[in-house]
């Protein structure tokens, strides 16, 4: 998915206005989060509320916003079909490689408030691994932390080799954080339903 018309609300203000693979990453990470928000608070976020201008279908900040929605739903539909699957859209550098520093931006940004329970989720398996040495690619602390914690660590080499291709394992990484979650949130409607049928019964 190009998303033309984001990527042309996105060109108008640069400076301010996340660019496609940051904001790509940003939905991955809300299709994947634990706090219950609508569509609708994810793409805001990104675009900010929506204007008092933007009243046309034809505008392009309009269509923008039906872009990134759509996107959300299509990632989200992806993850839970049954052949998950998830496809990044990445920045790629002039050697032909791909650069993950905008998608596991905004991937991070949308998870932080999760971040902590996602570390005790994935605690001792792979996937916790893989998503500690996806931070390596962030920018600003938590990113300057993960590059520390791999060069001092004794597979440095190795760990740095797999933190390059992290985009390899995206789509594994996601998939299963997207059921885990799918898990706890079901678990969690099911024990909302027992305490007020409990409620209800007594």
């Amino acid at each position: 998915m190009d998303l033309p018309s984001y990527r042309h609300w996105q060109a108008q203000a640069p400076d301010t206005r996340p660019d496609i693979h940051l904001a790509d990453g940003f939905l991955a990470g809300a299709v994947v989060s634990l706090e219950p928000m609508p569509d609708s608070h994810w793409v805001d976020a990104i675009m900010g509320p929506i204007s008092a201008q933007a009243t046309s279908r034809d505008l392009i900040e309009t269509r923008a916003r039906k872009e990134l929605r759509a996107r959300l739903v299509q990632t989200r539909a992806n993850m839970a079909s049954p052949d998950p699957r998830y496809a990044p859209i990445l920045a790629v550098t002039a050697d032909g490689e791909f650069d993950l520093t905008a998608w596991s931006s905004g991937f991070y940004e949308a998870i932080a408030d999760d971040l902590d329970m996602w570390q005790y989720l994935l605690a001792g398996q792979r996937e916790g691994g893989l998503l500690a040495l996806l931070g390596s690619h962030t920018v600003g602390k938590m990113g300057e932390a993960a590059r520390r914690y791999i060069a001092s660590h004794p597979e440095a080499q190795t760990l740095s080799e797999v933190a390059r291709s992290s985009w390899e394992v995206l789509s594994r990484l996601l998939c299963m954080m997207y059921e885990k979650r799918s898990q706890i949130v079901q678990g969690e409607t099911l024990a909302t339903g027992q305490s007020a049928a409990y409620r209800a019964g007594s």
